[in-house]
């Protein structure tokens, strides 16, 4: 009985010891969307962690979709327990709730952004543009403007 109990023991003191492993290696991002003109509808938020597929819906490492008005209570939203590396993001303000970022004429006409406030010329930036780097154990404030 007592050896059943000691090794219960080791095994849920190995499980804590990995989880706080894990939490010691990573980063907590806190982002905020600058510019949202009204309250209707949700904010979309992309984590990318890949050049390639930048920033399609297929290459998305994480997504968020947060009512407007609660992520304006909230001042924004925490990502939290990210690996470091190199990462960018793609948000945009879906007005109307439909889930999708719509266009006219292939144009635009929700309003959009990007991590480092990439620049937009004829499509989407470039991930070198819109990257930024996560260096364990330090945690990062990005704001971002909707254009």
């Amino acid at each position: 009985m007592c050896s059943i109990l000691i090794m219960f023991l080791n095994y849920l003191t190995s499980i804590l010891v990995a989880f706080s492993f894990s939490k010691l290696n990573s980063s907590d991002l806190f982002i905020e969307i600058q510019n949202i003109e009204n309250s209707s509808g949700f904010i979309h938020i992309a984590l990318y962690d890949d050049s390639k597929n930048f920033p399609k819906q297929i290459g998305k490492k994480l997504g968020i979709k947060k009512k407007v008005n609660i992520f304006l209570e909230d001042g924004g939203v925490i990502l939290k327990n990210l690996n470091s590396g190199t990462y960018a993001i793609a948000v945009y303000h879906d007005e109307n709730s439909n889930g999708r970022f719509d266009r006219l004429l292939g144009m635009p006409i929700e309003k959009y952004g990007f991590s480092n406030d990439a620049p937009v010329f004829f499509g989407p930036p470039k991930f070198s543009d819109a990257s930024f780097k996560l260096i364990q154990n330090i945690n990062y404030t990005l704001s971002i403007k909707l254009r």
